[in-house]
């Protein structure tokens, strides 16, 4: 399946960055298991969002990796919880998400482009 193209100035708008995850909670109410995860992203600060990983990941593996999240979302109300931000993976026909990660370990709050 393909998508629209778009052009340099709709890409422009999307702020990727990469944050490191230092906390990790279930997130029970939602109606697909998912993870709260608390996202360290440098001079940015902490964002929350909710992230569908549970099949791949176990919380106590997360803390500390890098992740790529898209930071200016508005947010949304994921059951009783407000995700702030979109981390990205790769998405199986399963519904299986594959983390995007840095390849090394970079500062937090890099832009990706």
């Amino acid at each position: 399946m393909s998508s629209e193209p778009i052009n340099w100035a709709d890409f422009a708008k999307i702020d990727m960055r990469v944050g490191t995850i230092v906390a990790v909670d279930s997130l029970p109410q939602a109606r697909k298991p998912a993870y709260k995860l608390t996202i360290d992203f440098g001079e940015l600060g902490q964002k929350r969002s909710s992230a569908q990983i549970t099949t791949l990941y176990e919380p106590d593996t997360l803390i500390g990796q890098q992740v790529i999240a898209v930071i200016n979302f508005p947010p949304k109300q994921i059951a009783t919880f407000r995700s702030e931000c979109l981390v990205l993976g790769s998405v199986a026909d399963d519904g299986t998400v594959t983390l995007l990660q840095p390849e090394r370990v970079t500062p937090n709050g890099l832009r990706i482009g």
